[in-house]
């Protein structure tokens, strides 16, 4: 093999691989997308629940101040005047003197007046199984929300080359018009100078210029759609009006057999991350008689009249479940039952996504095979065209055979352009069912 045909090759390969590579286009998708942008901000947010978790295992300290003033309410009554005023009376006069005066009977209130109370309060949780549970649940949640990303990011690379597929082949639509258009001008021209020669009649020209209006008519319609292609592509890529479109080559051609690298839908993962969250609401329910256990310090000052009477005060506290009447223990079933329910939705999800790629598949092979046939078909028909032509410029064949054969050439590039756009739709199909488009 020389070196030019094996360059050649390496050229064609190199663009069948460009073609069928959408990541340009997807990309631009990815960035622009609101909704994406919407889910990638709740991504942050199920990151920062994560880091909240994990930081519940850490002290917290918080500083407080109580001050009271209070008035009236319970008390309660010390006779020590009852009880050492006789004691005074005797010391008085044994010593002669007054030197232990008399005192009056205490009544003491409950209720703190001008009291304050300012401490630093310091708790750290020492055996919570609660928190462990917690910090596991948000770690799943959080690869819950990539999941979820990665199923709408692939649905928006789906979205991306449909729009594109539709776009490329409006284009090409207008292409082929414009072909016949030239075909026909060409005609024109040839009959103008038969009817000078005296070889056609005038009425072929009045034939070719009904078919001409026709043709115009098809081409504006054409102009149309590919404009409302172009607008849906630029939605769905997020690009203003002045913003310019990639472009992709390769949409001349039957889109290739894509092989079975079939990868897990999101979808399904997501399934089994929710079973994994359903069976952490189980072990929840089985760590329902542990204990709780922390511990609390408490470091301030208390007194009356604004003193100074520093203070530390250590507790630990256990909180232990006795009896609930069972409420854990339905919980408990009702998980299960949960967990039950999901997976038999796992299995009729992974049912239905093997019938969807077993289905695009065929559908892809179907439309292949039916886009390959037309190459023959056009190849004949533009043979037919060309003789008839050429009969037609020797007066040997009549205008209404000219315009049939041109008619007949231009639906048949049409019918093979419809052919194309179909088997590139149910490659991007199959490309989403099996979920062989990688997604970051």
């Amino acid at each position: 093999m020389s070196t030019n045909i094996k360059i050649l090759i390496l050229t064609l390969l190199v663009n069948i691989a460009r073609a069928q590579d959408f990541s340009p286009l997807v990309s631009i998708a990815w960035e622009n997308n609101h909704e994406l942008k919407a889910k990638n901000f709740h991504l942050e947010s199920a990151t920062k629940s994560l880091l909240e978790a994990k930081a519940m295992y850490g002290p917290d300290v918080k500083f407080g101040i109580q001050y009271t003033l209070a008035a009236g309410g319970r008390s309660i009554a010390f006779p020590v005047g009852d009880l050492l005023n006789p004691v005074y009376s005797t010391l008085n006069q044994l010593t002669l003197s007054n030197a232990f005066p008399q005192i009056e009977n205490v009544n003491e209130q409950f209720l703190p007046n001008n009291f304050y109370d300012a401490r630093f309060r310091v708790t750290q949780a020492i055996y919570y199984p609660d928190l462990a549970i917690n910090k596991k649940l948000k770690m799943e949640m959080l690869e819950q929300k990539n999941l979820e990303i990665k199923a709408f990011k692939r649905l928006v690379s789906k979205q991306t080359m449909q729009a594109y597929i539709q776009y490329a082949m409006t284009q090409n639509a207008i292409e082929i018009y414009l072909s016949a258009d030239t075909l026909l001008n060409e005609a024109k021209r040839t009959t103008q100078s038969m009817i000078k020669n005296g070889i056609a009649l005038p009425t072929a020209m009045s034939r070719l210029e009904n078919q001409s209006a026709e043709l115009l008519s098809q081409k504006t319609e054409a102009l149309s759609n590919q404009k409302n292609a172009e607008n849906v592509l630029r939605f769905v890529l997020g690009i203003n009006e002045t913003g310019s479109i990639p472009s992709l080559v390769g949409f001349n051609r039957v889109p290739t057999l894509v092989l079975d690298n079939i990868a897990d839908r999101e979808e399904l993962l997501q399934l089994k991350q929710a079973t994994i969250m359903q069976s952490l609401a189980v072990q929840r329910e089985e760590k329902h008689y542990l204990p709780k256990i922390g511990a609390q310090l408490d470091a301030g000052s208390q007194d009356f009249d604004f003193g100074w009477e520093p203070y530390a005060l250590l507790g630990i506290n256990v909180d232990m479940n006795i009896y609930d009447s069972k409420k854990h223990h339905h919980r408990k079933q009702a998980a299960k039952a949960e967990i039950m329910a999901t997976e038999a939705m796992y299995l009729q999800a992974e049912n239905q996504i093997k019938l969807q790629q077993n289905v695009a598949k065929e559908n892809l092979n179907t439309a292949i095979k039916q886009a390959n046939i037309f190459e023959t078909r056009i190849k004949a028909t533009q043979k037919i065209y060309d003789e008839v032509f050429a009969k037609y410029k020797e007066g040997t064949a009549g205008y209404i055979e000219l315009v049939d054969a041109q008619t007949q050439y231009t639906q048949i590039k049409m019918q093979h352009l419809l052919a194309k756009n179909n088997a590139w739709i149910k490659w991007s199909e199959y490309i989403y069912a099996a979920a062989i488009f990688p997604i970051q």
